[in-house]
């Protein structure tokens, strides 16, 4: 038996298991392309090994949410960590659109971290039903998981053919990525009516306090 091999694969669950309990809260593609770039760079670990591993380790952690959702009931809403995940308006929403269109729900939910957990913790405070969560995560663990997976095993390996322009490419692509994310989370606040926050590149000059009359000196009275 190759321990080496099967310290990856634990790697792999745990790190999927772990992000998808929100700890930290970070979406679960990065763990997929974790354990795409430890299949493409490692030749010990099997991807029809590493592929499962992922998936397992997202199932686990949906099935922990949904488990004390349906253990605590509503009154787990009522912490105030929870109520900081899910909001009580969105939290009426989202009970809303589960009674309808509760596995597209499931599946779409997932692509933000944040929502991801309370929708979760809710469809199991809602006692929704076990076997259509486990359907919508089998779905999602062998058809999304499968295509980030297998794009980002071949993404590695083109990097890796490329050498150091192809890490340099690929940093500069994560660059562009993230500068346009932080683009649209721009729009997304002007369009809430938010202030933007302020750039890096602004300076900040602090208002002059108004100047007036010194203070004790008072103004000269119409008699004298």
């Amino acid at each position: 038996m190759d321990y080496t091999a099967l310290g990856w694969y634990l790697s792999i669950f745990a790190w999927l298991y772990f992000t998808g309990i929100g700890i930290p809260p970070c979406p679960e593609e990065a763990g997929i392309l974790y354990a795409a770039s430890v299949t493409a760079s490692t030749p010990e670990v099997r991807w029809w090994l590493a592929w499962p591993a992922a998936g397992l380790g997202i199932i686990c952690a949906d099935t922990t949410l949904y488990g004390l959702g349906r253990w605590w009931g509503p009154r787990l809403f009522e912490y105030r960590w929870v109520r900081r995940i899910v909001k009580p308006d969105r939290r009426r929403r989202i009970e809303d659109r589960f009674k309808k269109h509760g596995l597209k729900l499931l599946l779409t939910a997932r692509l933000l971290p944040p929502l991801r957990t309370g929708v979760f913790l809710l469809a199991g405070a809602l006692r929704y039903s076990f076997a259509t969560f486990l359907l919508a995560d089998a779905i999602y663990a062998v058809v999304g998981v499968g295509l980030f997976f297998f794009l980002g095993t071949g993404l590695v390996e083109l990097l890796h053919r490329l050498g150091h322009w192809g890490w340099y490419l690929g940093a500069g692509a994560v660059v562009l990525y993230l500068l346009y994310r932080y683009f649209r989370y721009l729009q997304a606040r002007e369009a809430k009516g938010d202030a933007p926050p302020v750039s890096v590149l602004e300076v900040v000059v602090p208002e002059e306090p108004a100047k007036g009359p010194p203070v004790g000196t008072g103004l000269p009275s119409a008699g004298k």
